[in-house]
């Protein structure tokens, strides 16, 4: 019986689960592993902490840019052994931090920086490339490893809790490199690199043309029938200028700089709120954690299959508007039976949400240009993602109730991101001036 060839590209998105899991148990949730131990050792305030990840969050920001550019240039292998190489060597240097200004430092100079060029952006530019029809699903899939992740790190947290956690940034280091490495070698930047077509296309070896059964099940022009259903035509590949020049840009922009404040303000402080107002020991709030992480797998896959089925813009904003209200549930919570059902609800609606910021710029600017534009959409988010940890910690430093307050100003502002993603509208031809502007044309002369 035939069998037919596994396609490369499940390969990229397994070795994507693997870094991402390793990133996330780490570094991106594992810093909440840290905070109170930390605070307990060094004294270190809420606010202060929150500062550590606000700007490492703005350096990421500045960086996106660069190496969103330098993976669509290069391809992810390269600037990944860089970036994960960055890591290693920062979780062993945290082994000798005893200073709030050296803990700064060893989080913008190397784990953030290593992140900016050794996770996030060039898995999705590599996972993008590879799948069009089928990229919902493989971007829930890839990202469901940041969950997986988040959802052991209570796991982190014993080994910090019976090791200590000089002990445990040691071995967070050396996993980076023994097993980070390896799974970088299997990335590849594009199918057609190859001899292969995107989702698994076959090409017709007589003619080097797609076959009549595949161009049959491709994206070509076709309007959805209703507005709920996908929009099915040809994906347009779009480049950076052409990309600024459209409104959903801006729209994006929009929605990812509100979006931004939510990640930052689940990391560092979700575990800290339940064991400061519900008398939490350490590794319970921080398995907590885990609970809402674990559910936000569920969500990242979940929505990211029904991605491939539903007008994209409609399914997103449905996630924010439940995002919102489930972040007014979580900023409510009075007693510990209250935890499994608001962190969960929490938790699935921010899942389906991940995945599909990626899935969402992929519909509306294609493959062409997909590191470079995802990096300037992140450089957008600075603000918020400084200035929501840093904001949070200081509403609970400061005010009696300040961890509720701030949850529940951020559920409020997140309804606006809803109303952006549906103003946004998927560019058609003829596209804009794929030239940069003149003043800037002239500067570069």
């Amino acid at each position: 019986m035939f069998l037919p060839k596994f396609f490369y590209g499940w390969k990229i998105v397994a070795a994507g689960i693997g870094i991402a899991t390793m990133a996330s148990t780490f570094f991106v949730y594992g810093f909440s592993a840290f905070f109170i131990p930390w605070r307990n050792e060094f004294g270190w305030s809420r606010g202060l902490l929150g500062g550590v990840v606000g700007l490492s969050r703005l350096e990421g920001g500045l960086v996106a840019p660069i190496s969103g550019y330098l993976v669509d240039k290069y391809g992810p292998r390269k600037i990944m052994y860089f970036g994960v190489g960055l890591m290693g060597i920062g979780f062993i240097l945290l082994r000798w931090v005893q200073s709030l200004s050296a803990l700064y430092l060893v989080f913008l100079l190397f784990l953030a920086m290593g992140s900016s060029f050794g996770t996030g952006r060039p898995l999705q530019v590599a996972v993008a490339n590879w799948f069009i029809k089928k990229r919902g699903r493989a971007m829930g899939f890839l990202m469901s490893g940041y969950g997986l992740g988040g959802s052991i790190v209570f796991i982190f947290a014993m080994l910090i809790d019976n090791l200590g956690w000089k002990t445990a940034t040691v071995i967070a280091g050396l996993c980076m490199w023994g097993i980070g490495f390896p799974l970088i070698s299997i990335l590849r930047h594009k199918p057609e690199q190859m001899g292969l077509l995107p989702d698994g296309a076959q090409v017709n070896k007589t003619n080097d043309t797609i076959s009549k059964f595949e161009k049959k099940n491709m994206n070509f022009p076709k309007p959805p029938a209703h507005f709920w259903n996908k929009d099915s035509r040809e994906e347009l590949e779009l480049n950076v200028w052409q990309a600024l020049r459209t409104r959903a840009f801006w729209m994006l922009a929009i929605v990812y700089a509100i979006f931004s404040g939510v990640p930052g303000i689940t990391t560092v402080h979700l575990a800290p709120f339940l064991a400061e107002e519900l008398g939490l020991e350490y590794v319970v709030a921080v398995g907590a954690l885990s609970l809402f992480v674990f559910t936000s797998v569920g969500g990242r896959i979940l929505f990211g299959i029904v991605a491939d089925y539903v007008n994209l813009q409609i399914l997103v904003a449905l996630l924010f508007c439940v995002l919102s209200f489930s972040i007014f549930l979580f900023s409510t919570i009075s007693n510990l039976s209250q935890i499994p059902l608001y962190v969960c609800a929490f938790g699935l609606a921010y899942g389906g949400v991940i995945p599909l910021r990626a899935v969402i710029q992929g519909y509306f600017f294609g493959r062409k240009s997909f590191g470079t534009i995802g990096g300037l959409l992140q450089f957008v988010d600075l603000p918020a993602t400084v200035a929501a940890p840093i904001w949070i910690g200081f509403l609970a430093d400061s005010l009696p109730g300040g961890y509720r307050i701030g949850f529940k100003a951020i559920a409020f502002i997140i309804i606006f991101a809803a109303i952006a993603v549906l103003f946004a509208r998927c560019p058609q031809e003829p596209l804009p001036n794929d030239k940069p502007p003149k003043f800037i044309a002239k500067f570069f002369k």
